[in-house]
């Protein structure tokens, strides 16, 4: 989360309805954060000094608010139930990955599970990280060029007003544009590929606007206040079911991709007994009605074996694009 001090305080779980709340005590800046599921809001309480107890297993997840942090706390609960172990997660909203200016926690050994987007885990493992791995078991979330593959998409969405004016890609040339961030794959990086390969560059929209996060894109074109953007295909759902209000006033141009589904990340040190069991229930986890519909709740049909090969598409976009940024304006 932070570059977590070795000792943190996390208080039990309270369970309702296979919801959680957690509470992290970070001693270094005296500050306990604790988080509500459904409420996504933070606020500070006094901490306590607690040593993590041991066999417990320690989740963090960097893809909340884009992905339901629901999501993440069924696997949660899941395994817990599977491998016997207390389960903890902690949520970092502010970055898709762990940040390149602080020490990542698995090299801390301050967590045993991590889930971020796949740029951050190839740095890690370009930088040779021998405390990361890639657990062979990625999601298979719904889509509609999706069949049934560990893949996501990039989804370019208009406001419905502009369905006449914008039918093709190539009628945004000399528009405004909004993006998550620079080194977002879905939000950015695909979208530089896409236009490398038209000929063009940043110069083709008229507006290039960062906006932080995929929502706020979302939220941009809905006001209007630019006219189109790349999202993370799976947020755009989540906040459909959301803001089911909203689905009719948004509407996806094209899907660009497929891009390779968010890696789950061990950290190398936990025992590979472990290891196994966690990757097989995740595959076997639709085997049981109950987790089948807790998944199918968050819009993943299932899990599916995969293996580094996966990333070779996001490893062809960023050789594409070397050298290219969204900032850039060419002449």
């Amino acid at each position: 989360m932070f570059g977590l001090p070795k000792e943190v305080t996390v208080e039990e779980p309270m369970r309702l309805s296979k919801t959680s709340v957690t509470t992290i005590s970070l001693p270094s800046i005296n500050k306990t954060w604790h988080f509500h599921p459904k409420e996504d809001k933070i606020s500070s309480i006094n901490i306590r000094r607690l040593k993590m107890p041991e066999g417990k297993l320690r989740f963090i997840t960097y893809l909340s608010p884009g992905l339901p942090v629901k999501f993440f706390e069924i696997l949660m609960h899941y395994l817990e139930e599977v491998t016997g172990r207390e389960t903890y997660l902690i949520y970092e909203s502010r970055w898709s990955g762990p940040p390149t200016d602080r020490k990542d926690p698995f090299t801390l050994d301050e967590v045993d599970i991590g889930f971020m987007c796949s740029s951050g885990f190839l740095r890690l493992v370009e930088e040779k990280n021998n405390f990361v791995e890639l657990c062979p078991a990625g999601a298979s979330h719904v889509h509609p060029k999706n069949d049934k593959r560990p893949i996501y998409f990039s989804d370019v969405i208009i406001h419905a007003d502009d369905k006449a004016k914008y039918r093709e890609f190539y009628d945004l040339r000399g528009h405004k544009w909004a993006y998550n961030d620079d080194l977002s794959l879905s939000g950015n990086l695909v979208v530089l590929s896409e236009l490398k390969k038209m000929g063009h560059n940043a110069s083709f929209f008229s507006t290039i606007k960062q906006t932080g996060s995929h929502l706020n894109s979302i939220q941009e074109v809905l006001d209007k206040s630019v006219d189109a953007a790349a999202v993370d295909s799976n947020t755009l759902r989540a906040y459909f079911r959301e803001h089911p209000e909203n689905k009719t006033k948004l509407s996806v141009m094209l899907s660009f991709g497929p891009l390779p589904v968010y890696p789950i990340v061990f950290n190398s040190r936990l025992p590979a007994d472990v290891k196994e069991k966690i990757t097989t229930a995740l595959l076997k986890m639709v085997e049981s009605p109950e987790w089948k519909s807790e998944l199918e709740s968050v819009g993943v049909h299932s899990f599916m074996s995969i293996d580094m090969s996966l990333y070779n598409l996001e490893a062809g976009i960023n050789e594409l694009v070397k050298g290219l940024s969204i900032k850039t304006v060419y002449y």
